[in-house]
C-alpha cells in the first residue's frame, strides 16, 4: 500500500467529551465473512471503495502502468476511478468500468461522495503525468490537494472547486464527507499542526465557507499514521491507523463515536491482520461493506467485501399499566442501538405481550411509549424477558365547594409543598394536568375557611380522568357541622368501624388547622325518656371524643357533650308521631367550632 498518500482536514471544535457507551451495534456480538472481489481487482493496486447511489466507486492505479516494473511504482501515485454497478442489497452485479470524467492525466482517488448535496469529494495531484515525476519533479515533491465535483448536464463528471485550504507544502488527501455534506475529514501531513507523521483533521462548511482545518486531537491521532477515513451508519467515525499500541500489524481498522469522540476500537483480528487494512464503508440498510487490504492476494492492493452476520436474542416482554397491573395493548415498543438510533419497532398485542430480535449489542435499550402515559425505557442487556410498567398520565379536575350548601368556591388557592399551583375559578374547579406531580399532598385555602389537605385518590381514576371534591368548613365561631354516618348499636355508645371512618374526616380538619378547638355534639331522637336519652348522648360523645384523643388530638382542644333531645331539628317531640326517617333527622352527631388558638 502506498503510504504516501494522506491527507484531511476537519473542523469545529476540539473533541474532548469522552463518550461512555464503548461499542455500537454496528460491531457488537457479530461474525464476519470475507472475500476477495475477482470482477474488481487487479494485478495493480484497488483502494478506497465508496457508495454513490447504486454503484461502488473505487480507485485503481491505470491500466496502461500494468507490469511496467519501476513505472509501475511511480504510477501507483496515479490513480483513475473506476466504478461497479450494486444491487438492493448492497451486492456487485457487473464488471468494473472507468466513470465518466476521469481518466485523464491526474491522479484521481480516493474520494468520497454525499448524497445530500451530490457532491464528490477527491484527491488529486499536482503533477499530471508519471512521466513528470522523472522529468521534473522527485516523489517526495508529488503533493495531494482535495477539490469537490459535481456532474454536469451531461452526467460527467467535473471539477466545482478546491478546498481553500490546499497547500503545494503539504498533502491533504483520503476526504470523507458527512452526511449533511457540512463536515469534512481527512488525512494531512501538516507540520505545524500534526501530532504524528500523518494526522485526521477535520473542516466544516458553513454558508459555503470552509473553516480552517483542525487536527482531532489525540484520542484520535498518534505518532504514526492516521489515515483513509469513512462516515459509516450509527454515527462512527472509521479510519486507519498504524500507531497505536495493541494493533495487528501494518495498518488496522478502527472506529469511534462522532463527533463527540469517545474510545477508539480495534475492530479485531476477524478483519484486522498483520498486513494493512484500511477504507471501510458499510452499504446503507444492509450488512454488507467493503475495504481494502494488501494481505496476500493477486495484487498489490485489493478490495474485499465484508459480510455481518449478527448473533440473534429472542426475548418477550410485557407492557402493564402501572397502577393497576393490568396489561396495555397497542404499546409502541423501540429497541434502541448505543447510538440512540431506532433499530426495530413494533406494538403489544392486546394481552400486552410482545416479542423482539435483539441483535448482539452491548447497549440494546427498549423504550414504550402510548399516548396518555408516560414511557418507560428499560436497558436489556443479557436478557431473555423484560417487562415494562407504563404510568397513566391523569387529567384531574378539583371541585371546591362549601359543604353547607354545595355552593362552588371560587378563588380557593391549592399548593403543594406550600406553593401556590392553581386558584380555582368562578365554577370553583382547578385542573391539575401533565405535567403536574402528584406525589406531594395538597392543601387547599379559602378566606374564611378552614384548610384542608387533599390526598389524590387513585381509585377515582376512568379512562386517565379523575375528579375530587372538597367540602370547605366555615371559620366561625359557634358554627356547627352535621358528621354523617356516626352509627351506634341501640343502647350503645362503642365507636362502630363505620363511625370511625367520619370520625377520621375530622380528626383530619383538626390535624390541618392545629389552632381548632371544637366541642363534639351528640344528639338522639325524642323516643325514651329525656334522662335516659341525655345519659346516652352524653356517653356516646365521651366515646367519640376518646377516640378522637387516641389518636393524637390534644384533650384541651376538643370537648364532649351529650344534648340528649334538647335540641330536636323538627315537629317530633315528646307524643308526636312520626315517620323512621323523621326520628333519623334528629340521630345526629355534630361539631361546633369553640375557639381557635388561645381563645
Amino acid at each position: 500500500m502506498k503510504t504516501y498518500f494522506f491527507t484531511i482536514i476537519f473542523l469545529v471544535l476540539f473533541f474532548c467529551v469522552q463518550g461512555q457507551r464503548k461499542s455500537n451495534t454496528v460491531f457488537d456480538n457479530v461474525d464476519y465473512t470475507i472475500e476477495p472481489i475477482e470482477s474488481i481487482n487487479t494485478v495493480a493496486s484497488d483502494i478506497s471503495p465508496f457508495f454513490v447511489g447504486d454503484h461502488l466507486y473505487f480507485s485503481s492505479v491505470r491500466e496502461e502502468y500494468f507490469n511496467k516494473g519501476n513505472r509501475e511504482r511511480k504510477s501507483k501515485a496515479f490513480y483513475d476511478l473506476y466504478g461497479a454497478s450494486l444491487n438492493d442489497q448492497g451486492l456487485l452485479t457487473s464488471d468494473r468500468t472507468l466513470v465518466s470524467g476521469f481518466g485523464a492525466d491526474y491522479h484521481e482517488g480516493p474520494a468520497a461522495y454525499c448524497e445530500k448535496t451530490g457532491e464528490m469529494f477527491i484527491t488529486l495531484s499536482n503533477v499530471i503525468h508519471p512521466d513528470t515525476i522523472r522529468k521534473l519533479f522527485s516523489v517526495e515533491n508529488v503533493s495531494l490537494r482535495l477539490a469537490i465535483m459535481k456532474k454536469n448536464d451531461h452526467g460527467v463528471w467535473k471539477i466545482k472547486e478546491e478546498l481553500p485550504f490546499n497547500d503545494d507544502r503539504f498533502h491533504f488527501a483520503h476526504p470523507a464527507i458527512s452526511k449533511a455534506g457540512d463536515t469534512l475529514v481527512f488525512a494531512s501531513d501538516i507540520d505545524s499542526l500534526t501530532i504524528g507523521k500523518i494526522d485526521l483533521f477535520m473542516s466544516v462548511r458553513k454558508d459555503g465557507i470552509w473553516s480552517d482545518p483542525v487536527n482531532l486531537g489525540k484520542l484520535v491521532n498518534t505518532p504514526g499514521n492516521e489515515m483513509y477515513p469513512t462516515f459509516i451508519k450509527g454515527g462512527l467515525l472509521s479510519f486507519a491507523s498504524d500507531g497505536r499500541v495493541g494493533g495487528y500489524g501494518g495498518l488496522d481498522i478502527y472506529y469511534t463515536s462522532f463527533p463527540q469522540i469517545s474510545d477508539v476500537i480495534n475492530l479485531g483480528d476477524k478483519i484486522n491482520t498483520h498486513f494493512d487494512e484500511f477504507g471501510l464503508v458499510l452499504y446503507p440498510g444492509q450488512d454488507v461493506g467493503y475495504f481494502s487490504s494488501n494481505r496476500e492476494n493477486v495484487g498489490s492492493d485489493d478490495i474485499f467485501r465484508l459480510d455481518i452476520k449478527r448473533n440473534k436474542n429472542d426475548f418477550n416482554g410485557l407492557v402493564l399499566d402501572d397502577r393497576t397491573g393490568k396489561p396495555i395493548d397497542n404499546v409502541k415498543v423501540d429497541l434502541y442501538g448505543c447510538n440512540n438510533e431506532i433499530l426495530q419497532t413494533l406494538y403489544s398485542d392486546e394481552s400486552g405481550k410482545f416479542r423482539i430480535e435483539v441483535l448482539g449489542s452491548d447497549c440494546p435499550v427498549i423504550k414504550a411509549s402510548k399516548e396518555g402515559y408516560e414511557n418507560d425505557i428499560k436497558d436489556v442487556s443479557h436478557i431473555n424477558y423484560v417487562e415494562l410498567r407504563l404510568k397513566q398520565i391523569l387529567k384531574r379536575e378539583i371541585l371546591v365547594v362549601d359543604v353547607d350548601n354545595n355552593n362552588p368556591l371560587t378563588g380557593a388557592e391549592v399548593r403543594c409543598e406550600n406553593e401556590v399551583v392553581f386558584q380555582t375559578d368562578d365554577k370553583g374547579v382547578v385542573y391539575l394536568n401533565p405535567p403536574f406531580s402528584y406525589d406531594c399532598e395538597l392543601m387547599v385555602t379559602s378566606n374564611g375557611y378552614l384548610d384542608q389537605t387533599l390526598i389524590l385518590d387513585s381509585t377515582n381514576i376512568v379512562n386517565g380522568f379523575a375528579r375530587d371534591t372538597v367540602r370547605m368548613y366555615k371559620r366561625e365561631l359557634n358554627k356547627t357541622f352535621v358528621l354523617d354516618n356516626i352509627y351506634y348499636d341501640f343502647d350503645k355508645w362503642d365507636i362502630l368501624p363505620e363511625s370511625e371512618i367520619e370520625l377520621n374526616k375530622l380528626i383530619k380538619i383538626m390535624n390541618d388547622n392545629p389552632d381548632l378547638k371544637v366541642e363534639l355534639g351528640s344528639h338522639t331522637d325524642s323516643r325514651g325518656s329525656d334522662a335516659y336519652n341525655k345519659r346516652l348522648s352524653q356517653k356516646r360523645s365521651d366515646s367519640a371524643v376518646g377516640y378522637i384523643i387516641k389518636k393524637g388530638i390534644l384533650k384541651d382542644r376538643i370537648v364532649a357533650k351529650g344534648y340528649g333531645e334538647t335540641q330536636l331539628l323538627n315537629r317530633c317531640a315528646n307524643g308526636v308521631s312520626c315517620t323512621e326517617e323523621e326520628h333519623r333527622q334528629n340521630r345526629r352527631t355534630v361539631f361546633k367550632i369553640i375557639g381557635f388558638g388561645g381563645d
